[in-house]
């Protein structure tokens, strides 16, 4: 019924649909319906205005074809400019629902959980450095007044059950014309197909059918030809009312993986999905209402959509019963809340553009770190951190690499002379491509940055998982194939194989416009095992199936040259203005009297560009040469003796030595020793590491936390040799020529670098501290890493240092200490294990002396630890010395041990069966010879390969398959996780080896 106009004033409730037929709904509960009101002509909305409940209400609909955030936002501005006194608002409408606990017909109201509000923008969020991620579409709370109407009606409703009935039969009397879709009949059947299983599309036939016109929803595809027995089987029951979380995003969710991988991200408090909530929580106080339509899957149809939208209308009409008109008069107007909407939709626009949908939740994290821990992330903000502003720019404006950034596709590679600065470029050209195409969800920019210095993070199957890293955290979700590929291999605690990686980066890669991959260093990049060549013919065959610009810095060397002839070049070498751009820069860090005199810095930084033709790294280090000098002469002298000099960095590093050995004695011991132990370590240290290392001293059982020296102290005494990467805490050589120039001059400035090394590492592992042995549980293991930072890199790599050097004493009294012993060889083996629960308990037990000697390779150790009771010792996995020795090809303790006759050559243990399949799988090629020609059994069975021509099939070890085949070993033999030697070539494709076993005379018996 009709009554008199009322003024835009009286209007305290908006009430916003999405369709018409949401609106059709909410008109249909009106108790009053009021005349219309004028409007701006600018104002797109159609609204409609009634009575509910004794409130006012005014609904407005988004205009016809326009869904999403942005435009419920857009409809809401309007609304609140054209009805001021508005106080909350309603979002009532329909959303595909989540199953098992939803049902289709049922209703879903928006109300907090736990850390999220009542509405999640689920495809609003922020990838982080490090691996985590953070959500940029924070949305509010629906109003209090809302959610204390809603405790009290939720209660009444589960004690005498909601009056949604009682309404939707109002409808039946009151506009029969709406009864045949807005209520329920036995036409709308509610099924639910399981989430593997895809719609099944109806074959369209030809027009001559039976002529009759077809509708909108008559053409809609139903599920006639999708197989009945993927039916998830419920038991029937009557509609019900839910509260929980409405993931609300700008596209439509029509992928039962997509919408069960949203509700895991939200903890499986998302009930319903839906496309325009979010656009008003941020700023205009309101509930969401859906009346459940779909499953959100690839069955979703229309068939239920009027009816939801009724169910979802009368609730709201029930809501609005709870709130007492004079409480909502109490509320504040959102007119000026709405009033920055304007604004703040520009810059949800820039976000949503930047934004990653990847939640921070643990699950995901686990996953990414599964994949890889390797993370270029750190090393990438520290390259950038060190640009000089301004410097690389010639690069980025010359006319190649605009070409190579607009032609989808190319190739550019950019060689260069050692210290030329490529590194920086790359960092450069990484950050100029992220700020470029932030504005974008449909590219990626993904890296690398080799380093000679980290070769065991950069295998292939690593830098593989890498770059698949990266471009999953670009994506708007996790992509399935990830979980998949998790699910499949952490259930049996196994690494995916290089085949399953690229498949995936290739799957992920394909949901991109435009991917930039840049390489820096390409000659960094180890050779070994054929890396280098391997990962470039994996980067060339991606791009080949994607849209993908490869960028790569190298030293000039012509094999990486020859990959890259077909591409784009750009010569790297430092500009005489970059050079200038950086020494302006760095002559602040010079003594006080140049910071006073103009004259000598301009002296100083042409001076040094003229002589440096072309390196950065040279520049560094002139301008290092001249932080002791004290006056205007000394430092004139100073620069023309850089002038006269020699233009290498050999020169360079030789003077920083001749500088360090000019210090207080204490300064020049202290220097050298950090050198040393930078230069000579396994792996690079962290500055807790560094530290750790330099303060033990040698005899001493513990640690005395008053020798550990500050860190800058450390580094300040090392004359610019020595820099820190603040984001990974990595202590490093200033460039690779660094490590280059003392690895080849190490006897004349560090001679017993080993030696001391491995004293510190064998002392460290002696300390009381460890006598209790073998850690019991994760957390008392990663406790245990936690208070001893060293302990990890001593107990995995004293035995390399110990391996070349000609005795240590420290060496002999650590494996004198068999509790010692045992928490050493824990944290050797659980260094190398991946991170599934019980990882620490995963590591051998009931290693003996003899058996470090034999992993490490201790020849000249060997004879005074070994005796006739641990000769043939077997650890918790069954290795014997012999085995241990074999698996890291250590011929010549190899040899030892079998010079005494008591040695079983073919004694069988551990997940490699015995000494010969452990060396056939390592590729120690002399080791497998050496245990043949002292009778070891070529055919024995046992371990993961089943024999030892399988192992070097598998493997890919040519030479080894042929000396075994050369020795009688059967081709034919079955066993082991492939089954034959044939079948584990094949599998892993390895052709060579496939034509030398069938020439053998292999058959494929499966």
């Amino acid at each position: 019924m009709a009554t008199r106009p009322r003024t835009h004033d009286a209007y305290t409730v908006g009430w916003v649909c999405a369709l018409p037929k949401e609106q059709t709904a909410a008109f249909a509960m009106l108790e009053e319906r009021h005349p219309s009101l004028s409007k701006s002509p600018n104002d797109p909305n159609s609204y409609t205005l009634g009575s509910i409940c004794g409130h006012n209400v005014v609904i407005a609909c988004l205009p016809k074809g326009k869904i999403g955030t942005s435009s419920a936002a857009t409809v809401a501005t309007h609304l609140i400019r054209a009805f001021p006194a508005v106080r909350f608002g309603l979002m009532v409408g329909i959303g595909g629902g989540i199953p098992p606990k939803v049902r289709l017909g049922d209703v879903v109201v928006s109300v907090p959980v736990d850390q999220f509000p009542g509405v999640v923008q689920w495809d609003m969020g922020k990838a982080e450095q490090g691996g985590t991620f953070r959500r940029t579409g924070a949305l509010n709370n629906p109003p209090n007044l809302l959610l204390s109407a809603l405790t009290t009606l939720e209660s009444d409703i589960a004690m005498k059950g909601t009056r949604i009935p009682e309404y939707l039969d109002q409808i039946r009397q009151d506009w029969p014309l709406l009864v045949p879709k807005y209520l329920r009949s036995d036409s709308l059947r509610d099924v639910l197909f399981k989430a593997s299983y895809c719609h099944v599309e109806k074959q369209h036939q030809d027009s001559s059918g039976d002529g009759e016109d077809e509708s909108e929803d008559d053409v809609q595809d139903d599920c006639q030809h999708c197989d009945k027995a993927q039916i998830v089987k419920r038991k029937p029951r009557d509609m019900r009312v839910h509260y929980g979380l409405i993931a609300s995003g700008n596209q439509v969710v029509k992928d039962a993986s997509v919408r069960d991988q949203l509700s895991k991200h939200m903890d499986k408090h998302a009930l319903c999905v839906e496309m325009e909530a979010a656009g008003l929580m941020d700023n205009f106080p309101c509930i969401v209402i859906r009346g459940i339509c779909d499953y959100a899957d690839s069955h979703k149809n229309k068939a239920w959509q009027e009816h939801a939208a009724a169910v979802a209308a009368a609730f709201a009409k029930e809501l609005l019963g709870y709130i007492q008109p004079q409480d909502v008069d109490q509320e504040e107007t959102v007119k000026d809340v709405l009033a920055r909407v304007s604004s703040e939709l520009s810059e949800t626009k820039s976000q949503v553009a930047q934004t990653r949908l990847i939640l921070e939740r643990e699950e995901d994290l686990k996953v990414l770190n599964w994949l890889t821990p390797v993370d270029f992330g750190p090393q990438h903000s520290d390259y950038l951190r060190r640009r000089q502003p301004g410097t690389g720019q010639w690069l980025l404006d010359c006319e190649t690499y605009q070409r190579w950034v607009e032609e989808p596709g190319q190739r550019l590679f950019c060689p260069g002379i050692p210290g030329a600065g490529k590194t920086i470029l790359s960092s450069i050209v990484i950050d100029n491509l992220e700020t470029r195409f932030s504005a974008g969800l449909t590219t990626a920019v993904v890296y690398v940055y080799c380093n000679f210095n980290r070769q065991v993070e950069q295998k292939l199957e690593h830098l593989m998982s890498s770059l698949l890293k990266q471009l999953a955290c670009n994506g708007p979700f996790l992509p399935p194939v990830l979980y998949k590929l998790h699910g499949e291999h952490a259930r049996k605690q196994t690494r995916p194989t290089l085949e399953e990686i690229a498949t995936a980066l290739q799957a992920v890669a394909a949901t991109f416009a435009r991917i930039f991959i840049v390489v820096d260093a390409l000659d960094e990049c180890q050779v070994a095992d054929n890396c280098r060549a391997r990962f470039l013919h994996q980067l060339f065959s991606l791009q080949t199936h994607q849209s993908i610009s490869v960028f790569a810095t190298s030293r000039h060397m012509p094999d990486i040259e020859k990959e890259f002839s077909n591409g784009l070049t750009i010569e790297i070498r430092a500009s005489e203005e970059d050079i200038e751009r950086y020494l302006k820069g760095a002559v602040s860090r010079l003594p006080k009297f140049v910071a006073e005199r103009s004259d000598l810095q301009d002296e100083i930084t042409q001076t040094i560009s003229r002589t440096v033709d072309g390196m950065f790294l040279l520049a560094q280090l002139y301008c290092d040469t001249l932080m002791d000098k004290d006056n205007p002469k000394v430092l004139r002298n100073a620069l023309q003796d850089l002038v006269n000099g020699s233009k290498s960095y050999e020169a360079a590093y030789y003077g920083a030595m001749k500088r360090i050995e000019g210090q207080l004695e204490g300064q020049a011991k202290r220097a050298k020793q950090v050198l040393a132990w930078i230069t000579c370590a396994q792996r690079p240290l962290t500055k807790t590491e560094l530290q750790h290392a330099l303060a033990v001293e040698i005899g001493e059982t513990k640690l005395d936390n008053d020798n550990i020296t500050e860190i800058r102290d450390v580094v300040s005494v090392c004359a610019g040799l020595v820099t820190i990467d603040e984001a990974s805490s990595i202590v490093r050589l200033v460039h690779y020529t660094t490590q280059h120039y003392f690895e080849s001059t190490r006897d004349t400035w560090f001679p017993t670098a080993h030696s001391a090394l491995a004293a510190t590492c064998t002392t460290y592992l002696s300390f009381d501290a460890f006598a209790n042995g073998r850690c019991q549980s994760d957390q008392e293991y990663e406790d245990r890493l936690k208070g001893h930072p060293f302990f990890e890199y001593a107990a995995s790599h004293w035995g390399h240092h110990a391996r070349a050097t000609p005795g240590c004493e420290e060496v002999l009294g650590f494996l004198r200490k068999p509790a010692q012993i045992d928490a050493s060889v824990q944290a050797y083996f659980t260094g190398r294990l991946w991170h599934y629960p019980g990882y620490s308990q995963r590591a051998p037990s009931r290693m003996v002396a003899t058996h470090l000697a034999a992993i490490f390779g201790l020849a000249k150790v060997l004879p005074a630890v070994w005796n006739k009771r641990n000769q043939n010792a077997k650890d918790s996995t069954g290795g014997t010395p012999l085995l241990r020795a074999a698996e890291n090809g250590h011929t010549e303790v190899v040899q030892l041990l079998l010079k005494t006759k008591e040695v079983d050559i073919n004694a069988q243990g551990g997940s490699y069966g015995n000494a010969l399949q452990a060396a056939s799988e390592g590729g120690h090629q002399e080791t497998v010879q050496l245990l043949i020609n002292n009778g070891a059994d070529v055919n024995a069975q046992g371990g993961t390969y089943g024999n030892a021509l399988q192992a070097a099939s598998a493997e890919g070890h040519q030479e080894i398959v042929q000396i075994l085949i050369d020795n009688k070993a059967d081709v034919n033999a079955q066993g082991g996780d492939y089954g034959n030697a044939l079948y584990a070539a094949l599998y892993e494709g390895h052709q060579e080896i496939v034509k030398r076993l069938e020439k053998a005379g292999a058959l494929m018996l499966l």
